[in-house]
């Protein structure tokens, strides 16, 4: 058996988020470990990356939650050539939702990208990725993208 059995993935699209998957999903594998990608919508803010908060009001909150499940799905699911990972959204502060994650589904290491996206209706990930190392109920790996 593996060090680690549960793994959560914090992804918001960003290139460190990129890194923090390929980190998660090598640790997944090697640990034959369960993988969980989790997307915290800050509220207020677009569901997707480029997308502006007018355009997301136009949509339902099931359409956008599709649109979104379908984009991580697409972006990620596709490439754990085959590995199965569950996708899973959260809306809120993307510190506490991360951590009410965490402690609900008894994960035993969350990674995350060190900085993530930042500008008009996003959040900037370094500073989440602090309050969650501080606070999380297990193992956490900050993953810096290369260059």
């Amino acid at each position: 058996m593996g060090t680690f059995s549960h793994i959560v993935c914090c992804l918001d699209f960003s290139p460190q988020a990129e890194a923090a998957f390929a980190a998660a999903l090598a640790q997944a594998r090697a640990d034959q470990a369960r993988l969980v990608l989790l997307h915290v919508v800050h509220s207020g803010a677009p569901m997707l990356p480029g997308e502006s908060p007018r355009q997301a009001r136009r949509l339902s909150r099931e359409e956008l939650k599709e649109r979104l499940g379908r984009e991580m799905h697409s972006r990620y699911g596709e490439r754990a050539g085959g590995y199965p990972v569950e996708v899973r959204l959260r809306r809120g502060l993307p510190s506490v939702e991360i951590l009410d994650e965490l402690a609900a589904s008894g994960a035993d290491l969350v990674v995350m990208g060190a900085a993530g996206l930042s500008g008009v209706g996003l959040f900037l990930l370094g500073s989440v990725a602090e309050r969650v190392s501080r606070r999380a109920p297990c193992s956490c790996l900050v993953v810096r993208s290369p260059g």
